[in-house]
């Protein structure tokens, strides 16, 4: 089956109505246009989807996440159309179709497009849980889950709500922190530009210059013109082998870590805290939504290890397969790196009491706050030390300038 995008318009006594525009799963053409004609409806224009590049498996699941991360304000939105349908008396079938109609500037062709591919698995006969699992670049696996155990339980629309709270919330903590280190990264590049511009258009005309008279160019100021040629000359080649670099090594670390319970413990003391905070929020409130809607802890916590970082997605692991063999939740999570005494104490005090669920909310929304309170404390560090860096950056090239000038001036007297 294969996603085609159709224009088609339709005739009533004697008169054309509008074209209408939407996309059909379908096995070819023919077919499209067969069952658009048997609803009255002519195609004046078809074309088929275009096909998602195939990579890799561990380069498909990286770019999967990056896609997730980037969606969550879209997702949110859609679990929470979904509940509002819901709870007006719609059926989840023509729930989607009602969103799949709304069109949007950024994105809305490859929300549409899913959307109707997930409609028409429904109505092929999958559930709604397995209808989300064939689109990993929108749904992890913790989003399966609940919609599935939700609707098992009769309470789809509570979940898909609480869901949409979840991902808003997360959003909002990743606008944090991408508006902590817009600013300094602003800054840094427009100093970096400043820089490479002066080095390479001023300063060879004031080297030229003493050259011709026969000075001795400033250390100082060749220096800084051979850092503006390589910057110049090389710095789109130089930034692309770091990317490359960058992931190799994170693929590496990746299978290393998986591998070595010693490389676990060194990735996971080398990981800022900040991260830390924030990657334990997200595992306790992902918990806590899995248990709410009726997951078995085990098969809870084998759901969010593929979610969470590395190092913590083993931690977890170990801890499903210590409770399967009848441990504790609270006795099994005992990495200190990751949960600190007051998280596992307040863990088997709630397990106790039969609250674990509101005691792993109230732990997320601790953490949630600790890590807002992080990122400011961030924000305001890296701020000055941003503007620190673009005055000593650009006061080194305009010294470089400015010795040149101060040797002439001397010969000249």
């Amino acid at each position: 089956m294969e996603l085609w995008r159709y224009t088609a318009v339709r005739t009533e006594a004697g008169q054309a109505l509008a074209p209408r525009r939407g996309e059909l799963m379908a096995e070819s053409a023919v077919e499209v246009r067969a069952s658009l004609r048997r609803i009255g409806w002519q195609v004046i224009e078809l074309r088929r989807a275009r096909k998602p590049i195939v990579l890799p498996i561990q380069l498909r699941q990286a770019w999967n996440r990056h896609l997730r991360r980037r969606r969550l304000d879209q997702r949110a939105e859609i679990f929470e159309g979904l509940c509002s349908l819901l709870e007006s008396g719609l059926p989840l079938v023509e729930c989607l179709e009602v969103l799949g109609e709304e069109r949007q500037r950024w994105s809305g062709g490859s929300r549409r497009q899913m959307l109707v591919e997930w409609r028409q698995a429904m109505r092929g006969g999958a559930s709604p849980a397995q209808a989300m699992a064939q689109h990993p670049s929108w749904f992890d696996g913790i989003d399966c889950a609940i919609v599935e155990s939700g609707q098992h339980g009769g309470m789809l629309p509570s979940v898909l709500k609480h869901m949409a709270e979840r991902e808003a919330r997360v959003d909002q903590l990743g606008h944090q922190l991408v508006a902590a280190l817009t600013y300094p990264a602003i800054i840094t590049v427009a100093a970096i530009g400043v820089a490479v511009f002066l080095s390479v258009k001023t300063l060879p005309d004031l080297a030229n210059l003493l050259t011709t008279a026969r000075i001795e160019v400033p250390a100082l100021t060749r220096w800084v013109m051979a850092g503006g040629q390589l910057a110049a000359h090389w710095g789109a080649m130089l930034l692309a082998l770091t990317v490359m670099l960058a992931a190799g090594g994170s693929f590496a670390l990746r299978a290393a870590v998986q591998r070595s319970p010693r490389v676990a413990r060194i990735a996971t003391a080398c990981t800022p805290r900040v991260l830390r905070t924030w990657a334990v929020s997200r595992f306790a409130q992902s918990l806590a939504d899995l248990l709410r809607a009726g997951v078995p802890a085990v098969e809870a916590l084998r759901v969010l290890s593929p979610t969470l970082p590395i190092a913590l997605s083993r931690v977890v692991k170990d801890a499903a397969a210590e409770i399967e063999s009848g441990g504790d939740l609270a006795q099994a999570l005992d990495d200190p790196l990751w949960f600190s005494p007051q998280f596992r104490r307040l863990l088997h005090s709630g397990q106790a009491a039969g609250e674990l669920e509101a005691a792993l909310e109230r732990m997320a929304q601790r953490d949630q706050r600790r890590t807002e309170r992080q990122i400011n404390r961030l924000a305001t560090l890296l701020e000055p030390a941003a503007i620190l860096a673009l005055a000593t950056l650009v006061g080194t090239v305009v010294l470089a300038a400015v010795l040149p000038l101060t040797r002439l001036q001397e010969v000249l007297r």
